[in-house]
């Protein structure tokens, strides 16, 4: 089972049994110290949009986003590298990579919207980067 079905699955039984927050809060934290900037950053580029519900989200094709990541952002890192990245993230199932398409498209998670977007705001928080939101 991976990471985040574990981390939502703690935070479901958490909540029905009534564990206090700053428990939850701790296995949240936890999850997020794993994650490095770029990780975040990538997430962003999904769930943080600005916009409201429906458009809150923003699928991207592979090549776009990494000429967006490198012109926009100047990431300083091969395609290869971001791809293995993305494939990371789909690993642990922050966001979806949809099969036998050609350029590659990711799509962020239905229905864990607002979890993802309080990782992010927590890892900004815990490393003191809250100017950069």
């Amino acid at each position: 089972m991976n990471e985040l079905n574990n981390l939502e699955s703690f935070l479901d039984v958490s909540l029905e049994k009534g564990i206090e927050t700053k428990d939850i809060e701790n296995v949240l934290i936890e999850f997020v110290e794993r994650l490095d900037f770029l990780d975040i950053q990538l997430l962003r580029k999904f769930y943080s949009t600005g916009k409201e519900f429906p458009l809150d989200t923003q699928p991207h094709c592979f090549p776009i986003l990494f000429k967006e990541m490198r012109d926009n952002n100047h990431l300083q890192i091969g395609a290869e590298a971001l791809r293995k990245r993305l494939d990371n993230l789909v690993r642990v199932s922050l966001l979806v990579k949809i099969q036998n398409s050609n350029p590659t498209n990711y799509i962020p998670v239905a229905g864990k919207e607002q979890l993802i977007r309080a990782m992010i705001m927590k890892f900004f928080l815990i490393h003191g980067l809250t100017k950069f939101l």
